[in-house]
């Protein structure tokens, strides 16, 4: 299944839905921005901490399936340079709506995140990326992808879902609100879900998901050359979930360690 064709004509599909993810941001916000009080997500609902972000301004950025609209907009806003790479030729063009009608400037590139071979190496001060590991197979590739692109001492900021959350039937929880285990991990839409199911997604133009597991989202961070500095938690912003699950959605702040690669045994 070639999931990166399938996700970008489904997050095409989320801006018409007008998915909060798809949003441009907020004139009082890029206002707030420009005065060095800049409020961007990379999970649901908290906001990433002002500490994580103080050091962007005149620096570069390469943000990553970010939210259209938002956090290129309001990085440029804050004062970075952004480079912005997106599936969705859709959520780029909400950039391109955003940044114009702020006055704002930003490079956009209507590409998949996993390869980043047309940037250059080590050209970055830190990269930026909201909860989009779960839209791709496995983390690994994109990792590698990011650290060759971050100076010496580069920030990286990604969230990510608790794979715990992919254990639960959608439907009924949507329904009945109601909690019930169907799946075991790490679950994959393509893999988890029956034709038929599948079938119904792709009519319905549904992204593709990937839960991963902790291994792959953290020890693969790790063996990558990323130290993790910082970290915090977020809620789903579901009732019956948030009551189960403290920590829904996961947030690392990790530095770029030159020469400190592990490899697999």
């Amino acid at each position: 299944m070639d999931e990166a064709k399938y996700n970008s004509i489904a997050w095409d599909e989320e801006v018409r839905r007008n998915n909060y993810w798809t949003r441009i941001a907020r004139q009082e916000d890029v206002e707030d921005a420009r005065d060095g009080k800049i409020r961007i997500r990379i999970t649901p609902s908290a906001f990433v901490p002002l500490g994580w972000l103080d050091g962007l301004k005149g620096r570069k950025v390469l943000n990553l399936a970010g939210a259209g609209g938002q956090q290129t907009v309001l990085l440029s806003a804050f004062g970075a340079s952004v480079v912005t790479v997106d599936i969705s030729g859709k959520q780029i063009a909400q950039d391109e709506k955003g940044l114009k009608l702020y006055g704002l400037g930003a490079e956009l590139h209507n590409r998949d995140m996993r390869d980043l071979s047309f940037l250059d190496d080590g050209s970055f001060d830190a990269a930026l990326c909201p909860h989009s590991i779960n839209f791709i197979p496995s983390p690994l590739q994109f990792y590698r992808e990011v650290y060759k692109k971050l100076k010496k001492n580069g920030v990286f900021m990604f969230g990510t879902a608790n794979p715990v959350l992919y254990m639960f039937d959608e439907k009924k929880e949507e329904k009945e609100r109601k909690l019930k285990v169907r799946y075991t991990i790490p679950y994959s839409d393509e893999g988890s879900l029956s034709k038929k199911e599948i079938a119904r997604m792709l009519g319905e133009k549904d992204t593709f998901e990937y839960s991963h597991t902790l291994s792959s989202i953290i020890g693969d961070l790790l063996r990558t050359g990323f130290s993790i500095r910082d970290f915090y938690s977020d809620e789903a912003g579901s009732e019956p979930v948030d009551s189960f699950v403290y920590d829904s959605f996961l947030a690392f702040y990790c530095i770029k360690e030159d020469g400190c690669i592990v490899r697999r045994s």
